[in-house]
């Protein structure tokens, strides 16, 4: 009785973990295969960039998720863990901004336009590559500093409410915008709300996105590497100033682009190893922008979407 015992302990464990609404965590696992059983979702195990016979799991959260404990469950061929997902409410910034008219309040004529990329997208994101197509650490896309952090409550023109599904970079004259790592650029596009823009597939479900381009020196198809100059920055869509907006797509979900760089790039750190085997049970730091201890936040304000000119963030 005592060795089944021990046996179950062996073979039942348990995880725990805290993410912000909007934002992503990876859990370390110490098997690269298996399913993470996630409410409705099964989110495949990947295997370890650097220790293959390791493996990891990238959990994203919507934004308008709230504040709950999720249960899931890791299982593989010998071995069930039970994983506690702390859903908890980020602080982000409010926004209020000013921009043609035109891109809050669009003409019927551009109606299905807008509704047309915002399927194009939704059919891209929704496809998962089995491949991985990057070996290292994430990049910034370009060397500049942030005006605009991810998930900033927004206000355009006084009326419309929405929030920044991305972080946006200074370009007051086009800048070279580069690849954040390895891929297959999926579209190059002039789109109506976001302007050029240029998505990559890195492979497993994650997708880099740039936004408001002027100018692109890729096409659909082409295969790209980390650091890779694409085109260049402009002014682009709906704007109120020439910048680069950057993102990610995890799953289908948008999701913190700089934390979720970080925590992807900590998997290729020495020391990550040793969280495989005691995971932390807290929010690992997240890198700050220059601007973030300047400007008033709320808890989760959660602003409601309701027509398609909020889906810019697509």
């Amino acid at each position: 009785m005592k060795f089944l015992l021990i046996l179950s302990l062996l073979l039942y464990s348990a995880l725990g973990y805290d993410v912000g609404n909007g934002k992503s965590v990876i859990v370390p696992l110490d098997k690269p295969y298996g399913i993470l059983q996630l409410n409705d979702r099964n989110i495949t195990v990947l295997p370890h960039p650097v220790y293959p016979s390791k493996g990891f799991v990238i959990v994203p959260m919507d934004y308008y998720e709230k504040p709950h404990l999720v249960h899931a469950n890791y299982t593989n061929s010998i071995e069930h863990t039970s994983v506690e997902i702390n859903v908890t409410c980020a602080l982000y910034p409010n926004e209020v901004l000013s921009v043609d008219n035109s891109k809050v309040c669009p003409p019927p004529e551009v109606l299905q336009r807008i509704a047309d990329e915002k399927a194009e997208a939704e059919h891209i994101y929704k496809h998962i590559t089995p491949e991985r197509y990057w070996n290292k650490p994430f990049v910034r896309p370009i060397d500049s500093i942030t005006t605009s952090e991810y998930g900033s409550a927004r206000t355009y023109n006084g009326v419309l409410k929405s929030y920044h599904g991305g972080v946006d970079f200074r370009a007051k004259t086009p800048l070279p915008i580069l690849a954040s790592n390895d891929g297959v650029v999926v579209l190059v596009k002039d789109r109506y709300y976001s302007g050029g823009t240029i998505i990559i597939d890195h492979g497993e479900g994650v997708y880099s996105c740039y936004f408001h381009m002027s100018q692109f020196d890729v096409k659909v198809g082409d295969p790209v590497i980390q650091g890779q100059d694409m085109g260049l920055s402009g002014a682009t869509g709906r704007i109120t100033g020439p910048h680069l907006h950057f993102g990610f797509m995890i799953q289908g979900i948008q999701s913190d682009p700089i934390e979720f760089m970080a925590q992807i790039n900590q998997l290729f750190e020495p020391k990550e190893l040793v969280s495989l085997s005691v995971p932390p049970t807290q929010n690992r730091p997240i890198p700050q922008s220059p601007r973030s201890s300047k400007i008033p936040v709320e808890t989760n304000p959660l602003p409601s979407l309701s027509n398609l000119a909020e889906l810019f963030f697509f």
